[in-house]
């Protein structure tokens, strides 16, 4: 008959269990073994105890906090808690972790992604400046982890570059490096033929972004691609879809966007793009970017822009991403990568520039925390927050960071009651320029004005009544929050 496990700690005084949930990851992963201990004294929050509920049902999830002497429980991977937990559920707690015969610590969330990240930036560091990882280190490291960090900031083929120096590449990673060599020569295949198709038509393309980024790494490899980011003649963008379509693409977005979507089994995908920005999304990079091909070195109708335009794009690109869902480890990688490649950069040219785009700060950012980041330096403490936003972002950002910073922007940082009812009231009462753009005939026969007030409600709850409320409840909620209050949301 099996023990329960209560009878196995008061006998032993501890419990080793394969874990088979994941309400704990990624801190706790199916089939880790699992240390449980008697407690030996007062838990506190970020403690990982095991407990047994009422209904005789086991769980293991972390203290966020203690209230009148009952813990608040919640998984890492859950969003509800469970309250009224009190010491006699309590049966042991989680001391350490066993995952592919390598014994970690426990840790709270930020710790333990902070441990994977610092392995993570050493490994891809020691990839993109040619140097060998120490063996000691990596046998330590937990390359499970590791691969699934390095997979969100689309880092790991560059991890893989540097692991194969000194052990035999785990499959994981061995598959992910072959994937994105054969992506990467299909991609090149690809585009040659799509830019002939392009010159046939005389139709004048800008290749961008990491078509031009990877030729700056060590190894192309290393920079990881989705998909083929083009610029193109706005005005023949019919041209362009019947040329993408004879080449075998199927047009997946068209007129929507600033570019068309073409995508082709197995993993090929172009954005075809009509402008480098969205209208509206960034306002002060809409007139900048406007006519970006004078800026242009044409040869035949392939258009290449200059070290120093390139750089300011790959900025602006970035910037857009930093201040909407977040931007990951890759970005900080490109600006260092870039700038090594190119050290003779007209930093006069570069300093005007991008103060007509008011993004200055940003890039002395950018380029300091990336050349800090990518050779080991020590941090102080606001680019280690910095630095903090920019791995929880991930490689494509995230929705918590969306409603945050657009909730930031839209009250200026101002968290008050008083400055959340004056945001509220000018969503209701709308009036000057918005009115002007908005509703231009109301702006100019001002008698209408009051029945505004009716209209704009019941069309609101009858076109998009969840994006009313979830802008209501992300402003009410919204608090500014210390390791967010220095990081500059707009410029």
């Amino acid at each position: 008959m099996n023990k329960k496990f209560e009878d196995i700690i008061a006998e032993k005084g501890r419990l080793i269990y394969t874990n088979v949930g994941d309400s704990m990851f990624p801190a706790i992963q199916p089939r880790d073994l699992l240390i449980i201990e008697a407690v030996k004294k007062p838990l506190k929050v970020d403690d990982v105890p095991l407990y047994k509920r009422d209904s005789g049902q086991y769980v293991l999830h972390r203290i966020v906090d203690i209230k009148n002497g009952k813990y608040v429980m919640k998984g890492d991977n859950r969003t509800a808690v469970e309250k009224g937990i009190t010491d006699r559920h309590i049966i042991g707690v989680l001391t350490s972790i066993v995952r592919n015969g390598k014994t970690f610590p426990v840790e709270a969330p930020k710790e333990h992604t902070a441990r994977i990240a610092k392995d993570l930036i050493y490994l891809v560091s020691c990839a993109v400046n040619g140097e060998t990882p120490g063996s000691e280190r990596v046998e330590k490291m937990d390359l499970a982890e590791i691969y699934r960090l390095s997979r969100e900031h689309m880092l790991t083929a560059a991890v893989a570059c540097a692991l194969e120096k000194v052990i035999p590449l785990p499959h994981a990673f061995d598959q992910a490096k072959k994937k994105a060599i054969r992506r990467l020569t299909l991609f090149e295949l690809e585009r040659s033929k799509v830019a002939q198709e392009l010159e046939k038509a005389r139709i004048w393309y800008l290749p961008l972004k990491g078509i031009l980024l990877k030729d700056d790494y060590p190894k192309s490899v290393m920079r990881e691609m989705t998909d083929n980011d083009i610029l193109a003649d706005p005005s023949r963008t019919d041209d362009i879809r019947a040329i993408m379509e004879g080449c075998g693409y199927s047009c997946i977005s068209f007129g929507v966007y600033h570019h068309d979507v073409y995508t082709k089994p197995p993993t090929l995908e172009f954005e075809m793009h009509r402008s480098l920005f969205q209208d509206g999304e960034v306002p002060m990079f809409d007139g900048y970017f406007k006519n970006i091909k004078v800026k242009t070195i044409q040869n035949g109708y392939a258009c290449k822009l200059r070290n120093e335009d390139f750089y300011i794009y790959i900025l602006s690109h970035t910037y857009k991403h930093y201040i909407l869902g977040g931007t990951g480890l890759r970005s900080l990688l490109d600006v260092y990568v870039f700038l090594r490649a190119h050290p003779d950069l007209d930093r006069n040219y570069l300093n005007t520039e991008l103060a007509k785009l008011k993004i200055s700060g940003f890039e002395e950012k950018m380029r300091r925390l990336s050349q800090k980041v990518f050779t080991g330096a020590e941090l102080n403490k606001q680019e280690q927050i910095d630095l903090d936003y920019f791995i929880s972002s991930g490689s494509r950002g995230t929705f918590e960071n969306l409603d945050y910073n657009e909730a930031a922007k839209n009250l200026g940082n101002d968290d008050s009651k008083a400055s959340k009812r004056r945001y509220l009231k000018s969503r209701v009462f709308i009036s000057g320029e918005a009115l002007q753009k908005n509703y231009p005939f109301v702006a100019k026969h001002k008698v209408l004005y009051p029945l505004l007030f009716l209209y704009r409600p019941i069309k609101g709850a009858v076109t998009h009544p969840k994006r009313i409320f979830k802008e209501y409840t992300n402003i009410r909620r919204f608090k500014v929050r210390k390791d967010r209050e220095n990081i500059r949301v707009r410029e």
